[in-house]
Formats: structure tokens, sequence, C-alpha cells
């Protein structure tokens, strides 16, 4: 069951690279050829809620960690400076327990938004699904009878880049797992982990 599910989610990440990317008007010095990337990332699972995690500095965190990377290609480029894409990436995660985690999804980022003409600041938001091998931290002692073997994702990021350098950015991101108040697996949360990364666009 497990193995199906992830393969799946794997799968999403191959359809991607089969999509081809609509290239759009220039967002300062973005190049419209810059329609995919790579990222890596690093954080630690906290114990409260997603929305809770929006300020990461106020959350109890567990002692365990997630350790992933991912690829994005986008199709669609706004003048405005809205991308649409997709999604595909996998994570280990560690600490009181070992488990990994596949997931893809479509991401929606806005590049509008430039300082001083030196940095952007890029908001983005990710929402897909996630297949997992074993549930980890609060995730497991929630559980109340469901399942988390697959659920919804979410991962809202904050990007900073400089503008005369838009190849590579730092972000951070909610990883967050979600039953949708029950909608999957009879769950209502998942786990939650703040992070931090490195995207390159190519």
């Amino acid at each position: 069951m497990i193995s199906r599910l992830l393969a799946a989610v794997s799968a999403g990440f191959l359809a991607l690279l089969t999509v081809p990317a609509v290239a759009g008007n220039s967002v300062g010095s973005i190049n419209p050829l810059d329609d995919q990337a790579i990222f890596v990332f690093g954080g630690r699972y906290y114990e409260e809620t997603f929305f809770t995690g929006m300020q990461p500095w106020a959350v109890t965190y567990e002692n365990n960690f997630v350790l992933g990377g991912g690829y994005q290609q986008f199709w669609l480029n706004h003048p405005t400076g809205l991308r649409i894409g997709g999604e595909a990436g996998a994570a280990l995660r560690m600490g009181d327990s070992f488990s990994g985690e596949a997931w893809a999804g479509i991401v929606a980022r806005f590049d509008g938004l430039v300082v001083g003409d030196t940095v952007r600041i890029a908001p983005s938001v990710t929402f897909g699904l996630t297949a997992e091998t074993a549930p980890v931290g609060i995730e497991a002692g929630n559980r109340g009878g469901g399942d988390s073997t697959l659920l919804f994702y979410i991962g809202p990021e904050l990007n900073v880049s400089w503008v005369d350098h838009p190849e590579t950015e730092v972000f951070w991101r909610i990883h967050h797992r979600s039953g949708a108040w029950g909608t999957l697996g009879n769950m209502a949360d998942g786990a939650n982990a703040s992070s931090f990364g490195v995207r390159w666009k190519f």
C-alpha cells in the first residue's frame, strides 16, 4: 500500500518533466527561460498547528527534523509577476524515529515585489498530496485511529533573492501535512515543520 502511494507521488514528479513550459513576459530581471528550479531544505518539526507556525519563534519544537529537496517547473508567467507551475519532492524525517516522505502539487508564486531595485521578495504556496512511510512526532500521537499515510500537502514560502542574481534564492517554508479536518485519512492535522532552504533556477 505504502509503496504504491509513494510510486503514485513519484509519477507526479515524472509528469512534471513532460509538461512544456509556457513562456511569458519577464518580471524585472527574471528571464522567462528560468522556468525550472531545484531546491534543498532542512528544518525542525513543532508541536502546534500549521497557523501557529507562522510565528516560528513562538512554537515548541520537537526532537524531529526534516531534510529534503525537490523540483519545480512553471508553465504560466504573467506580466504582473504571478507564476503557476508544479512541484514534486521527497524528504527524510529523523529524530525520535526515521521515515520517508514524497509529495507533488501545484505551486503559485508572486515575483513582483522588489525593494529598492535590489532585493526581490516572493511569497509562494504549494498545494498537493503527500505520502509517508510512517508518522512522525506529534502526527503519530494525534492519529486518533486515523491513517496519516496519504494526506494533503501545503507549503507556504517566503523567498528572498538579489534582483541582479535571480537564479539563486533562499527561502523559509512551513512543511505541512494535513487531513483537512478529517477529509483524508480521518486525520484533523498531520506534521508541521519550520524550514529554511536554497533554490537554484535554470
